[in-house]
C-alpha cells in the first residue's frame, strides 16, 4: 500500500475514535476529513473530497426530514395516534402488538424519532387506562421504530446512503429500489415484534419504579418518583429584608443564586393564598419561598438575607398541587432546540411561567444543578407550574408532554401530506425521476400547501447528519480508490475459500451493527460501502443483497441506549436503565441478526 492508503487508514481510524469518544461535536469531525483528504492528495482531484455537497442521498434525506415533518405537522401521525387510543385494549400482549405494528408502519415512511415522539403520548395514555406500567410499552415503542427502519429506502438513513452509493459503484447496474428492503425487512419485523411480545416483556419483569401506574393518578405517579417534598425549601420572607418590595425578576435568584421560585405562599386574612410565580410577581414581607435548588445555595441565600429555612412536608406539596398547579412530565425530542442548552441559558422559567424540578437521564434522577445542565435528547422534565402554562407545551416543537395526547390539532391537510408524500415515492419506483429529484419537489410542497411551516421544515431537517455523510462520503472514496476497501474485504472474505453466502452476511451484519452501535449507523454505511461492493466482487455473491445485509446490520441498535435515538427517548418515560437495554436487546439482536442473514443467504 502506497502513502495514500495509509492516510486514508488512519484518517478513518481516528475519525472513528472521535466518533466514539465524542471529544470534539461530531459534524466537526466529519467536515475535517473532506479537507485532511484533499490537503494530503489522497483523493484527487481535491474537488472530488467535496463530493459529499452535491451527493443525492444528502439532498433526498433532507427532502424526506421535511416530509416527515409535514406528515406529523399535518396531523397524519395525530389520527395515528389517536386510533391507538381508540383501538387500545386492556390486555397487555394486544397493547403491545398494537404499538409495535403501528409503529413500525409509520417508521417505513417517516422518520425514526419522529414516529417515536408522536406516539410517546398516546402510548402513556393507554398505559394509564389499561392500568399496565409504562415500563412495559415504552421499549416496544422504540424497538418497534428501529425495526420500521428495515422496511423501505427511506424509513432510515443508512438505507439512503447505501442505495446511493451502490448505484454509483456499479456505474448504475445495480440499484436498491424503494421496496426491496421489505422482503427481508417484513419478516424480521414481524420476528422481532414476536419476539418482543412472547419473551422481551417478560425479561423486563413486573417490579421497578413505576410498576402499575393505573393505581395511582400520574401526579402520584410524578410525586412518588420525583419526591419533589425532597428539594423544596421554605424560606420566610422576614420584614426589612432587601428581598421584600422586589420582584422575581429583580431579585435574580436564578442567575446569582442558581435558585428557582416555585410557589409564594402569603397570609391574607384567616387564611393562605398561593400566587402564580412570574416575573413580575412582587414578594413581601411574611411571604413564604417554595424554592428548588442545592442545599448549599439555599443556605447561602438564607445566610445573606437572615431568612429561616424549612423543609416543604408531603402535604404541603399536595396543597400546592391543588389549587390550579400541577406538574407533568415532558421530554426532549430530536432537533429541538434546547439539546446541549441549559435551562438559565433558554430563560425557561421567564418563557414558559414553568419550573423545573428534577431531570431523569438514562434511568437516574438528576436533582442538583438542574438550571445549569445542558439538556439531552430523551431527557425527562418534571415541569411545575400552572395548568394553563403545562397545557400551552403542547404547542412547543422543543419539548414532547408526556401526560397529555393532543386533541385538537388540525388534521384537514392530512390527506394532502399523504398525496405528496406518494408524489415523492412513485417516481424513484416507477422509475421516471430519481428521490432527491421527486422528494425536493414534495418538500417545497409542503410547505407550499401549509403541511408544515417554514420554522418547523427548517428545524427538521437535521444538519448534524447531513454533515456526517457529506464528511465521510469521501472517506468511502479513499478507501475504494486506495485499493483499501478490497484489502479488507480480502482479508475478511479470502477469495480462495469457498465460505458461502451466509459466512459473507453474516459477517457484513455483524461489522455494521458494531460500528453503528459504537460510533454511527450514517457512517457505517458510508464506510462499509466499498467494503460491502469489494467482498461481493470477490465471493461472488449477489452485490444488493451484500449491501441489504449492512443495512439491517446498521438498524440493529437495540442493545445499549445510546446507540439509537429511539431508545434514549423511551428511556425516561419508562424509566429503564442502560442493564434493561442489554438484557432485552440482547435476545432481539440474535433474532433480528439471524432471520436477516438466513432470509439472505437463501
Amino acid at each position: 500500500m502506497d502513502i495514500h492508503a495509509w492516510i486514508a487508514i488512519a484518517t478513518l481510524v481516528v475519525a472513528m475514535v472521535l466518533f466514539i469518544s465524542k471529544l470534539i461535536p461530531l459534524e466537526a469531525t466529519a467536515l475535517s476529513i473532506p479537507v485532511v483528504l484533499a490537503v494530503t492528495g489522497t483523493v484527487s482531484p481535491a474537488e472530488a473530497a467535496l463530493r459529499g455537497f452535491g451527493n443525492n442521498a444528502v439532498i433526498a434525506l433532507g427532502a424526506i426530514f421535511v416530509l416527515s415533518a409535514g406528515l406529523k405537522e399535518s396531523g397524519v401521525a395525530t389520527l395515528m395516534g389517536r386510533m391507538l387510543e381508540r383501538f387500545g385494549g386492556k390486555k397487555e400482549w394486544s397493547l403491545i402488538l398494537l404499538i409495535m405494528i403501528t409503529t413500525c408502519v409509520l417508521s417505513a415512511i417517516m422518520s425514526n424519532a419522529a414516529t417515536v415522539a408522536v406516539f410517546l403520548p398516546a402510548v402513556l395514555v393507554l398505559s394509564r387506562r389499561a392500568n399496565i406500567s409504562p415500563s412495559r410499552l415504552m421499549m416496544p415503542l422504540g424497538y418497534a421504530a428501529i425495526l420500521g427502519g428495515t422496511l423501505t429506502l427511506i424509513s432510515t438513513t443508512p438505507n439512503l446512503i447505501l442505495g446511493s452509493e451502490l448505484e454509483r459503484l456499479s456505474g448504475g447496474e445495480r440499484t436498491l429500489g424503494m421496496f426491496e428492503f421489505a422482503i427481508v425487512g417484513a419478516p424480521i419485523s414481524v420476528v422481532g415484534i414476536a419476539y418482543m411480545a412472547l419473551i422481551g416483556t417478560k425479561l423486563l419483569g413486573r417490579s421497578g419504579r413505576d410498576d402499575a401506574p393505573g393505581r395511582k393518578s400520574f401526579r402520584e405517579r410524578m410525586i412518588s418518583r420525583y419526591q419533589p417534598e425532597k428539594k423544596l425549601r421554605k424560606l420566610t420572607i422576614p420584614s426589612g429584608s432587601m428581598l421584600a418590595d422586589s420582584t422575581i425578576a429583580q431579585t435574580d435568584l436564578g442567575r446569582q443564586h442558581r435558585l428557582e421560585v416555585v410557589q409564594i405562599g402569603r397570609s391574607k386574612g384567616y387564611r393562605n393564598q398561593f400566587l402564580d410565580v412570574q416575573a413580575d410577581t412582587m414578594i413581601k414581607a411574611g411571604d413564604v419561598l417554595f424554592v428548588e435548588g442545592r442545599d448549599e445555595d439555599v443556605h447561602k441565600l438564607a445566610e445573606e438575607h437572615s431568612i429561616p429555612i424549612e423543609n416543604a412536608t408531603e402535604d404541603e406539596v399536595d396543597g400546592l398541587l391543588g389549587r390550579g398547579i400541577n406538574m407533568a412530565e415532558v421530554a426532549i425530542p430530536p432537533h429541538s432546540d434546547f439539546l446541549g442548552r441549559t435551562l438559565i441559558d433558554l430563560n425557561f422559567r421567564g418563557l414558559n411561567g414553568l419550573s423545573v424540578l428534577s431531570i431523569w437521564r438514562r434511568g437516574e434522577l438528576i436533582e442538583k444543578d438542574v438550571g445549569v445542565t445542558p439538556l439531552e435528547l430523551g431527557d425527562a422534565l418534571l415541569v411545575y407550574g400552572s395548568i394553563r402554562n403545562i397545557r400551552r407545551l403542547e404547542e412547543s416543537h422543543d419539548l414532547v408532554l408526556l401526560d397529555r395526547q393532543q386533541s385538537e390539532e388540525d388534521v384537514r391537510r392530512a390527506p394532502i401530506a399523504l398525496l405528496l408524500l406518494a408524489t415523492a415515492l412513485l417516481p424513484p419506483v416507477l422509475g421516471w425521476y430519481p428521490l432527491a429529484v421527486s422528494g425536493l419537489a414534495s418538500a417545497l410542497l409542503m410547505v407550499a400547501t401549509g403541511c408544515v411551516s417554514l420554522r418547523g421544515a427548517q428545524k427538521s431537517i437535521d444538519l448534524r447528519i447531513l454533515f456526517l455523510i457529506i464528511g465521510t462520503v469521501p472517506l468511502g472514496d479513499a478507501l475504494f480508490q486506495t485499493g483499501v476497501a478490497g484489502k479488507l474485504a480480502a482479508t475478511l472474505f479470502p477469495a480462495g475459500m469457498n465460505l458461502g453466502q451466509f459466512y459473507v452476511f453474516g459477517v457484513l451484519f455483524v461489522v455494521s451493527a458494531l460500528l453503528s452501535t459504537t460510533s454511527n449507523n450514517a457512517a457505517a454505511a458510508v464506510i462499509l460501502s466499498p467494503v460491502a461492493y469489494a467482498a461481493a466482487e470477490s465471493s461472488g455473491v449477489d452485490v444488493g443483497m451484500a449491501f441489504l445485509a449492512v443495512a439491517y446490520g446498521a438498524s440493529c441498535a437495540f442493545v445499549l441506549p445510546f446507540a439509537h435515538q429511539c431508545n434514549l427517548m423511551v428511556m425516561g418515560s419508562g424509566g429503564y436503565t442502560t442493564k434493561d437495554f442489554v438484557k432485552v436487546g440482547a435476545g432481539l439482536s440474535v433474532v433480528m441478526a439471524a432471520t436477516a442473514v438466513i432470509l439472505l443467504s437463501l
